[in-house]
């Protein structure tokens, strides 16, 4: 099978915060280690709970008690810890962006899933 047979994409982050690189090259890193040429949700979410130091989630799971969570309060720890708009002229000018490019047998499909469900 030659890489024309197979899938390939392209994806340009633009206002990506320093946390979200180091944890999108962790879990590519992840992905690498189990045999994967690609990054799944499943090697982010690893790569997200795994940080170190500490993740903040985690740091608010121990102000809050810890012990165990429900889905949805594990939903709503993450959704308490998204920060307000930034204040002053720090960061990127532009709200951030996620476009891609999408290539190989299965472009077309996956190219409407991906712009159905984002």
């Amino acid at each position: 099978m030659t890489s024309i047979d197979r899938d390939n994409t392209l994806t340009t982050i633009t206002g990506a915060a320093p946390g979200v690189i180091i944890a999108l090259r962790r879990a590519a890193r992840i992905a690498a280690e189990h045999g994967h040429n690609y990054i799944g949700t499943e090697d982010l979410l690893a790569a997200l709970l795994t940080a170190e130091p500490m993740p903040l989630l985690e740091v608010q799971w121990q102000l809050r008690g810890g012990g165990a969570l429900t889905f949805p309060e594990v939903r709503g720890l993450v959704e308490s810890i998204i920060p307000g708009p930034a204040i002053g002229n720090h960061g990127p000018a532009e709200p951030p962006r996620v476009e891609f490019e999408w290539s190989g047998p299965h472009a077309a499909a996956f190219t409407e899933a991906i712009n159905r469900r984002s």
